[in-house]
């Protein structure tokens, strides 16, 4: 039995012998973090002093080279957990090594440690190292404040934690391949595997299941869970510069950190079982256990086969084809990963029957999506199992929200959307699903359907057993109107599609800017409620550009008239006018009454598919986000509001 100051001892023999490894990371982290720091300062600091500026934030310059939020040191330090497992434990590739260190008087996991234990200390050293001058560098510019160093003192701990999270994660891989060259495979496929299948299924839904509504977690949310590095590269970039130099980030929390120790443990605690249980002959072989070889060839092949079923259906959209794509490349799939297997030309047609399963498999999967067999696109619930539905479109293009506490939410899905109009009395919505459900039974994945007769809608259906399902179909345009026309006839329904309906004192005082822009309007024909009067109007001034432009004169510039010359010297002129009105926050009561009681009177026909829609702009917060909301000359209050707050800017 080896005592704890053998083992201490045995840990820096290991340490002195890769020195080197130390001395590298050292390097890579002075280069990195101190002198990266030092020289953004003396930089800006010379460039000031050129331009004769004399205050100076050495404190807001230093912060933001510093501490937390930098993937890019996120992602460095996760090279270095790779680099240094692989280094370490690089004698698992090697027979003889592997008979060396296991003639040892030790045990695997007694070696496993020494092994680990000593790596780790190479980059801790080396990076705290970083860390240190790091702090001697803001100390020499008068740039240290107290949260500077405890953020830098987190973002050592958080540091250490992603290292071992990468070295651990990358000894799993090492641990299943017997050579450099699968190990680096393994180590592709720990990082990339995932984000590739859940692309493939976004290509997949996206392409065949026509009906779906996005998730409200996007594509790019979901990676973070995909692999250790994912999450540990997530976790390290969440703060931004502005809020670290406020001070007022999100700081990782105990639990947090507790997640990555976690992740951290069963994967160090897996590779230790790994390495117990891997044979000294496994060294060299393409995979330490073979009884995981038809499961990869499967993993792999099938993947590849439904991408070239994929490719095959874009270029023909013949069954035949299909077919033979995924034969064909399927079974080259096979063919390479049984060469890498055996490294042998003859033996790579040895196991016939993985490759039938595997082939098998990608066709039920492709052909599943192909012709929709679970039903996905021709979904109906009955009646008697839904609670709520609820209707949105693209012509709703109000994205904001406000929660019960008061605070604004900022919609981007329509998910979102659905979701905050849900109705009880759905009969009419369920008419709508009704049609969308026909068409897609009627013109499948044709795109007979998508013309000018008919509207993408999105429905939602809240079912009695707690479920929420989301579709988008194509309905017929005109029975949408009329079913549209009806439901926005009720206050109740028609409410929570403008929330302007609804704000009260707090969330006015929120609102920091409000423009308006008048699409086809210039100041001749500003805010004329009669359309032909509009038309007329419009037809007046193209003609007068026109000829202007005819006779080689300079034509008087309309408001935001697009113009172009081509090689010949001819004018195109595309007189659609915009003017755009800035209301002043004192009317702001004002306006919104007068677009209440618009709402009350106009059908839902005249707000969204009127000629001259326009929109008002609400800012809120001193943000770039805004609650938009139509209007036309339909609303004779808000547009006589317009007009009057227009006349009084010109004077």
């Amino acid at each position: 039995m080896i005592s704890k100051i053998s083992f201490s001892k045995l840990v820096r023999g290991e340490m002195r012998q890769m020195n080197w490894l130390t001395a590298v990371q050292m390097v890579v982290f002075v280069l990195f973090l101190p002198f990266r720091a030092m020289m953004s300062m003396a930089i800006r600091q010379n460039e000031l002093m050129r331009e004769g500026v004399t205050t100076y934030s050495a404190v807001e310059q230093f912060s933001r080279h510093v501490g937390l939020g930098h993937a890019e040191n996120t992602g460095l330090i996760l090279v270095c957990g790779a680099v240094c497992a692989l280094t370490t434990f690089a004698y698992l590739h090697s027979q003889v090594k592997q008979d060396f260190y296991h003639s040892l008087s030790l045990k695997r996991e007694e070696l496993f440690g020494v092994k680990y234990l000593s790596s780790a200390l190479t980059f801790v050293v080396a990076y705290l190292t970083g860390q240190v001058l790091t702090v001697l560098v803001g100390l020499f510019y008068q740039a240290l404040t107290e949260h500077t160093v405890f953020e830098i003192a987190l973002a050592s701990l958080q540091g250490i934690l992603f290292y071992l999270c990468s070295y651990s994660t990358t000894l799993v891989a090492m641990m299943l391949a017997g050579n450099f060259l699968t190990t680096f495979l393994a180590i592709g496929a720990f990082g990339a595997y995932m984000p590739m299948l859940m692309l493939l299924r976004e290509s997949l839904e996206s392409v065949f299941l026509n009906t779906k509504v996005e998730s409200i977690r996007s594509l790019s949310s979901q990676l973070r869970f995909t692999s250790p590095w994912a999450w540990c590269l997530y976790s390290g970039s969440r703060a931004g510069i502005t809020s670290r130099i406020t001070g007022a980030e999100k700081l990782p929390t105990a639990g947090e950190l507790c997640q990555v120790v976690t992740i951290t443990a069963v994967l160090t605690l897996a590779a230790l079982a790994l390495y117990r249980a891997r044979k000294t002959e496994a060294a060299g072989s393409a995979l330490a256990f073979p009884i995981l070889e038809p499961v990869i060839k499967v993993m792999v092949t099938v993947p590849v086969s439904l991408v070239a079923g994929l490719i095959a259906y874009e270029l023909t959209q013949a069954v035949f084809f299909e077919v033979m794509f995924i034969l064909l490349f399927g079974a080259l799939a096979c063919v390479i990963i049984e060469f890498i297997y055996r490294m042998d030309i003859r033996q790579v047609l040895a196991h016939k029957w993985q490759f039938a399963i595997s082939i098998v498999i990608g066709c039920v999967i492709f052909f599943a999506y192909r012709f929709d067999l679970p039903g996905f696109n021709t979904y109906l619930p009955a009646q008697d199992e839904i609670i709520a539905m609820s209707v949105s479109t693209p012509d709703f293009s109000s994205y904001i929200a406000y929660g019960d506490n008061g605070e604004i939410v900022y919609s981007t899905s329509y998910r979102e959307r659905l979701d905050q109009v849900e109705w009880e009395a759905f009969d009419k919505i369920y008419e709508l699903a009704e049609d969308g459900v026909e068409n897609v039974k009627e013109y499948g994945l044709s795109d007979a359907i998508y013309d000018q007769n008919v509207n993408g809608v999105y429905i939602k259906y809240h079912l009695k057993s707690g479920k929420e399902v989301y579709r988008y179909y194509q309905i017929d345009k005109e029975l949408y109107c009329e079913v549209m026309n009806g439901l926005f006839q009720d206050e109740d329904f028609r409410e929570p599609y403008f929330p302007i309906c609804t704000w009260d004192e707090e969330t006015l005082n929120r609102i920091s800017g409000i423009w308006v822009y008048l699409y086809g309007y210039s100041k001749e024909t500003l805010l004329v409620t009669d359309k032909d009067t509009v038309n007329d109007a419009r037809m007046e001034e193209d003609l007068e550009a026109e000829s202007e432009f005819a006779d080689g004169s300079e034509a008087e510039e309309l408001s935001d008239t697009t113009e172009d010359v081509d090689e010949e010297g001819w004018y195109y002129v595309e007189s659609y006018s915009v003017l755009d009105i800035t209301v002043p926050l004192y009317r702001l009561s004002e306006l919104m009454e007068a677009y209440r009681e618009d709402l009350k009177e106009v059908s839902f026909e005249d707000i969204y598919y009127s000629d001259d829609n326009s929109y008002i702009y609400f800012y809120l917060e001193s943000t770039y986000q805004s609650d938009d909301y139509p209007v036309n000359a339909k609303f004779t209050n808000t547009m006589a509001l317009l007009s009057e707050i227009y006349q009084e800017q010109q004077g």
